[in-house]
């Protein structure tokens, strides 16, 4: 039976990664890296065709098993921090008092992209009070062209509510050779200055990375392989390259974005911390009922209209380089590749060390630790090596041991301790870096630390995870061939996509179109649709509405059957999952391939005086993987035309009161394919269209499973 590939292809800083992924089976087939060609002609894109071909080569594989290949880029992130992004003509239309408006809020001059780089504007008005004047929109392009501008943005207030008046200026630009984007192309929330700001910056990168989509798609076809080509989203997704010639700032941070979709997809997590480590740092983002935690992106200090992942970056990674002279006081945030040093881990023999200080950039503190050969700093001491010696290091990160033990018996003698004792200081103290970030995560989240489990991926692993985990009293593993896991993490991107708009009063059928709209859009990138997930949420003090659709090709879906864990064993997976024993556990299936569990459990308190009875519930699905937990809430399962009258009463009864008013209970509906969180809306009538909107498709056989939690 011919196999069927996913190709991901992870553009780093460095190098870039690409795999072949099994869809059937879930398995990794081949791995190929390349340095990234950041200098060359085509960009990064040559180094995206360059991994590919050496993966088809070095895996055997042929064009006509490849289903789907998928890349990440850096070249939206680099363009913005090097500045090297087109100047931009911004068109605002108007009249009267929207016409001041407009010329106030669209008029965003020069663009601080922060580290010295600048991204220029130039600016235009017409008054829209007689129509839209054609030909005066070309003589103002005319213009804007003629002061350097290498693409447009149409901005106009309100124009999400009728958008067709910058779709026709961006049409005329376009046949003028100018990219364009219109404001309502990228947010449907009013805002004009926001809204400007955010296509502006989308507007500054499309001639760059429309050529290189360009080149890249060509140079996949030439390769043979016909499947669909797709990029990694900021927000963990991916979309065609139709979706990123008009939308490219949706591929900025793409890069970290690929670890934490392959934490979703291939390590299955739940509830967990997923750590990447590569040399220089390593990104951090918490996961919440399988669902990674989102934030607004920022440039210069101003917020824009583009949900990211909230993925936090700290200074410390594998290769990180101690400080100190008479004593250790830091690890980091310079290391081995930026201070042009060599890992002892990886030196081939058994060299002879002297200690040295180096200082790896004008400005930095100059009592960094190197080790010297022939009297020249040449390697550098590393949570990697320290790693090793503490026989932490199984994985991709193993190295000499003969050159780890004499690089820290050196330093060692220097600072008047022993080596292993010296590895231990390198590795607390880098884990004093990464640890106060996933504690700050935890709180913001309200989760506590023995719930969530800490995952480690990238090459550094091993060096910073199970120190961090530690300290923090979390259990924690490294990911399956970590050291790709990015590019994995491509090749089983989600396909998701996110509707927002500012609603002051949302009515039930605006919950319901917005849910509608977000499921259909992600559906038309070719998701299955009995596993799409929508999530709406309300927020009240912004007056916006957000439905976030998530989905995976239906490529990706399995049916049930096959080698597929056992009722007993997913039982035992649920009790190792709530604390209790699998005799004590009830099983609400739901007709389909998930099902949940819940049992009670005796919980000591005040000191262990007194014993609390909690209920914890968890889903699972057929593949044994946990889709949702929590440690404790009342559940039941009812057939779907039950659904709209037990939550009623539900919600009336695990309702409580707070300075606000009323506070709703978190719900979620467990169906038989697929999750609907219904944690985020603010009112009880929103709450019940949206879970009948939910329930309205399933069969009078199939059963939805109703948890709710009274919140704290």
């Amino acid at each position: 039976m011919e196999r069927r590939l996913k190709i991901g292809i992870d553009v780093g800083g460095t190098f870039t990664h690409a795999v072949a992924v099994d869809v059937d089976a879930m398995e990794l087939v081949g791995k190929a890296v390349v340095p990234t060609t950041h200098h060359a002609d085509e960009g990064v894109a040559r180094g995206v065709v360059q991994s590919m071909e050496k993966l088809l080569e070095q895996a055997r594989i042929s064009p006509e098993e490849v289903v789907l290949i998928a890349h990440s880029t850096t070249q939206a992130t680099n363009a913005l921090l090097e500045g090297d992004v087109a100047k931009v003509g911004v068109l605002a239309l108007g009249t009267g008092a929207q016409g001041l408006r407009a010329r106030q809020e669209a008029n965003v001059g020069v663009l601080d992209l922060g580290g010295g780089a600048r991204l220029f504007t130039a600016f235009r008005f017409l008054d829209t009070a007689g129509g839209l004047d054609e030909a005066r929109v070309r003589a103002l392009l005319e213009e804007l062209r003629g002061e350097g501008c290498e693409a447009l943005v149409a901005a106009e207030p309100f124009s999400v509510d009728d958008p067709r008046r910058e779709e026709r200026v961006c049409q005329l630009a376009r046949e003028f050779g100018l990219p364009a984007t219109p404001t309502s192309a990228l947010s449907q929330l009013y805002g004009l200055r926001m809204r400007t700001l955010t296509a502006v910056v989308n507007a500054s990168m499309l001639p760059k990375m429309v050529e290189t989509a360009e080149r890249t798609a060509q140079a996949v076809a030439q390769s043979g392989i016909r499947a669909p080509l797709m990029v990694m989203r900021s927000d963990g997704g991916i979309m065609d390259l139709a979706a990123m010639r008009e939308r490219p700032i949706l591929t900025m941070l793409s890069g970290p974005a690929a670890g934490v979709a392959a934490a979703l997809m291939y390590e299955r997590i739940t509830n967990g911390v997923f750590v990447e480590v590569g040399g220089t740092s390593s990104d951090i983002c918490l996961i919440k009922n399988g669902r990674p935690q989102v934030q607004h992106a920022q440039i210069g200090g101003r917020r824009l209209f583009l949900r990211t992942l909230d993925v936090r970056t700290v200074g410390v990674a594998g290769g990180s380089l101690p400080r100190g002279r008479t004593k250790l006081a830091d690890v980091g945030p310079r290391s081995a590749h930026i201070a042009g040093l060599k890992y002892e881990t990886f030196e081939q023999g058994s060299p002879e060390f002297t200690l040295a200080h180096v200082q790896p950039k004008k400005g930095d503190p100059d009592d960094y630790i190197a080790l010297a050969t022939g009297g020249k700093a040449t390697h550098a001491l590393t949570p990697t090596g320290a790693a090793n010696l503490l026989g932490l290091a199984q994985g991709y990160s193993r190295g000499n041991s003969a050159s780890v033990q004499r690089a820290f018996e050196c330093v060692a003698r220097a600072l008047s301790t022993d080596a292993k004792a010296l590895a231990t200081r390198v590795l607390e103290l880098a884990a004093k870096r990464v640890a106060p970030v996933v504690k700050a995560l935890l709180v913001e989240n309200k989760a506590k630390p023995a719930e969530f489990v800490m995952v480690g991926g990238g090459g550094g692993a091993e060096a910073i995870v199970p120190f961090t985990a530690r300290g923090l009293g979390m259990e924690h593993r490294i990911a399956r061939h970590a050291e790709v896991i990015s590019a994995i993490g491509v090749a089983l991107g989600i396909l998701q996509d996110t509707v927002e708009r500012t609603l002051l009063s949302p009515s039930e059928s605006d919950l319901v179109a917005l849910r509608k709209e977000a499921f259909e859009r992600v559906l038309r990138m070719g998701a299955d649709a009995a596993l799409i997930e929508v999530h709406v949420e309300v927020d009240r003090k912004d007056k916006r509405v957000r439905a976030t659709a998530r989905g995976t090709p239906q490529m990706r879906s399995r049916e049930l059957g096959g080698a597929l864990p056992s009722d007993a064993e997913l039982a035992a997976l649920a009790a190792k999952t709530l604390g209790v024993a699998a005799s004590t556990l009830q099983t609400l299936p739901t007709g389909g391939w998930l099902r949940a569990y819940t049992a009670e459990k005796r919980v000591p308190a005040l000191l262990g005086l007194l014993k609390l009875v909690r209920t914890p519930v968890c889903a699972l699905d057929a593949e044994g993987i946990v889709r949702f937990a929590t440690d404790d809430a009342h559940c039941v399962a009812v057939p779907p035309g039950e659904v709209e009258s037990t939550l009623s009463a539900l919600l009336e009864r695990f309702s409580s009161w707070g300075d606000g008013g009323v506070v709703l209970p978190e719900v979620q509906l467990v169906k038989p394919t697929q999750i609907a969180d219904l944690s985020g809306l603010a009112e009880a009538q929103q709450l019940v269209a949206l879970a009948r909107a939910e329930s309205a498709a399933l069969g009078a056989d199939e059963r939805v499973v109703l948890v709710v939690r009274r919140r704290d």
